[in-house]
């Protein structure tokens, strides 16, 4: 039967480290081949710069699966079987039904791995299941770009779907190149193939109005050295607040909610980390392109960019919130579910992906669905009243600080299923709170708009939920 070592059979090289320091050896492991990253980057960039295009893909692949090995061991079977059955599939299959072949049976795949990890494994540690929850991202990516490049006219793809179109299959080795490099196998983010396979050729950055190739380096140290400040919060602040904190009742209401948010601001900073490291990653190696400013003529190197910490921690609404976190997942639930769906269940499709995709926990269930609520609820919400608001200053930053906390509270509120995994845990707390942010959400999206109803010109556009829709996948494009 399955056990702890079908997911982490890792090298055991630097337990004297782990050891050391304190802390197990799976996350020595990860983070020592996270730092190795820096130096072989460079090199990616500096001195194969100009090597051939095959070179410039088994290099991170040799890398990649070097990588894995050394943090998964005989664990990588698993990722070797989902990715390459997959690509059999996008080879044999009709071009009609191969993306959602390709699909099924990858996120199958998947959920029979969660299921065993959630069997077997008592403590969370760093295991196969991220890398596969990746590598399922870009798999499905890519059969679905083939899709439209070999099953649909052109006429019916969208702007963003004709420039990711594949003509054909690719080759085994780019194919594994892209699934394996080492930039991304770990944490992510989600690159998309046309965008990884224009790197290797060495056509991924374009010349500025001087004739000069754009530098990378100072946009990757920047990310880099946020990516230390998150890690010194990890080690020396998290520690002292703990999600077991919460369970505290002799605080004042106030004082408690104040460390309700708090606790759940720092269980967010591992993802900044391992996030913004990964994009420094990236753009060490010169990947990132991503145009130039229109008002500064700058290089933008923002095209692996999977969080933006600070406007996550402004938000004032749950959708700014998401438009600025694990970026690269949102564009791949906009390629597989969003666009795909009919229009009225285009939120819920994508909820409930996302769910599924992270696991069988109940917890995500709760969060996910949750999510869709209090998202729907916060559009009621900012719809009826945000327009009574604009009228003065005084009144729009009143709106904004109440939006704010409103904001943080929410986040922490629908993300503690999350952490918990859960269900007694998370209906607890719930029950603990008389399940208000669901009360409210309902109260918010159903009858707040017929007791404040919006301004008319808002109806007329079919409410700003369908603006929201349409600006969230400009934002994507």
């Amino acid at each position: 039967m399955p056990g702890e070592h079908t997911f982490n059979s890792g090298s055991v090289l630097l337990q004297p480290v782990a050891d050391l320091v304190g802390m197990s050896v799976d996350k020595i492991n990860f983070v020592g081949c996270m730092a190795l990253s820096i130096p072989l980057a460079i090199i990616y960039n500096r001195v194969l710069g100009k090597a051939s295009e095959r070179t410039r893909q088994v290099y991170p692949l040799v890398i990649g699966l070097a990588y894995c090995w050394f943090c998964f061991g005989s664990a990588i079977k698993h990722l070797l079987a989902n990715c390459l059955i997959s690509y059999a599939i996008m080879y044999v299959a009709p071009a009609k039904n191969m993306h959602w072949l390709v699909f099924i049976f990858s996120m199958s795949y998947l959920t029979w791995v969660h299921l065993f990890r959630w069997m077997y494994i008592t403590e969370y540690t760093i295991d196969i299941t991220g890398p596969i929850m990746v590598c399922v991202q870009k798999m499905t990516t890519l059969a679905f770009s083939l899709h439209d490049g070999t099953g649909r006219k052109e006429e019916e793809l969208s702007p963003l779907q004709k420039r990711e179109a594949i003509k054909r299959v690719p080759g085994l080795i780019p194919y594994l190149s892209y699934i394996f490099h080492f930039q991304s196998i770990l944490t992510g983010p989600l690159s998309f193939y046309t965008d990884y396979i224009n790197l290797t050729r060495g056509t991924h950055v374009t010349k500025n109005e001087n004739g000069e190739v754009p530098d990378p380096y100072s946009e990757a140290w920047t990310k880099l050295g946020k990516a230390l400040i998150f890690m010194l919060v990890i080690a020396f602040v998290q520690p002292s607040f703990p999600i077991s904190g919460l369970d505290r009742t002799d605080m004042n209401p106030v004082a408690w909610m104040v460390l309700f948010w708090f606790t759940f601001m720092l269980q967010r900073i591992p993802y900044y980390f391992a996030w913004y490291f990964a994009d420094g990653i990236y753009n060490l190696s010169g990947f990132g392109f991503n145009g130039y400013d229109k008002e500064t003529g700058e290089a933008k190197w923002d095209l692996a960019t999977n969080v933006l910490a600070w406007k996550v921690e402004s938000a004032q609404s749950l959708k700014e919130t998401l438009d600025a976190w694990n970026v690269g997942t949102m564009g791949w639930f906009r390629r597989v579910a969003f666009d795909r769906a009919p229009k009225k269940y285009r939120t819920l499709s994508t909820y409930l992906l996302s769910a599924w995709w992270h696991g069988i926990f109940m917890g995500y269930y709760l969060t996910f669905l949750g999510g869709a609520i209090l998202t729907l609820g916060g559009k009621g919400f900012r719809r009826s009243l945000r327009w009574r608001f604009l009228s003065s200053p005084s009144l729009k930053f009143a709106y904004d600080v109440v939006t704010f906390i409103g904001t943080k509270m929410v986040l922490a509120y629908v993300a503690y299923p999350f952490v918990a995994l859960h269900w007694a845990p998370s209906i607890a707390m719930y029950k603990r709170l008389y399940f208000i942010g669901h009360i409210l959400a309902l109260f918010c999206a159903a009858v707040l708009p017929v007791i404040l109803p919006p301004p008319r010109e808002d109806k007329k556009k079919n409410g700003e939920t369908q603006v929201d829709e349409n600006r969230n996948a400009k934002k994507i494009e």
